[in-house]
């Protein structure tokens, strides 16, 4: 999706565009993650000043695997997405490299690429432990059985090696 600059500056109105982008290449070789759809985008992009602002949201479906207890779930993603970008001189391109204290994305081309920013910050935003609901129970780490779906009675007590034979010598002592 390109979005042209000197004509969203000209206009002085703000500018939408909706959409959907194909992002299955990033998620080719992804076990934890599958887009079951594509990635729509909708989004609104204003020009003031030397600057323009792009915000909106992405959203998709997509097929995960729950971190506790392995299951897959299928969740519609929704993404809030904002950029901003400052329209620089050529003159001006090597001191906005040097400018780290300003947020803005400097761009001295007619056209900007919104694609590789809607990827990223697609990816980025995708849970990073999802969970199938927040009380989810994971695996027992003794047998792995689920245990959302069954308990299963293994004994997952743990005793520091370090106080063992101290619980050998309160036996003792209560007999």
């Amino acid at each position: 999706m390109l979005l042209k600059v000197q004509e969203l500056v000209a206009r002085q109105e703000s500018m939408k565009a909706q959409g959907t982008l194909d992002l299955t290449d990033l998620f080719r070789d992804s076990p934890e993650f599958k887009l079951l759809t594509p990635v729509e985008y909708d989004l609104v992009a204003q020009a003031a000043n030397d600057r323009i602002l792009v915000s909106g949201q992405l959203s998709c479906d997509v097929r995960m695997q729950c971190s506790r207890c392995l299951d897959q779930i299928e969740e519609n993603v929704r993404v809030p997405f904002e950029e901003q970008f400052r329209i620089i001189d050529e003159d001006e391109e090597a001191e906005a490299q040097m400018s780290e204290d300003d947020d803005a994305v400097p761009v001295s081309e007619e056209r900007i690429d919104l694609v590789p920013f809607l990827a990223e910050e697609f990816v980025v935003q995708l849970p990073y432990a999802p969970l199938c609901k927040e009380d989810c129970k994971g695996l027992c780490p003794e047998c792995g059985s689920n245990l959302n779906e069954q308990s299963c009675g293994c004994n997952t007590e743990k005793i520091d090696p370090r106080m063992a034979a101290l619980q050998d010598w309160f036996k003792s002592q209560n007999d």
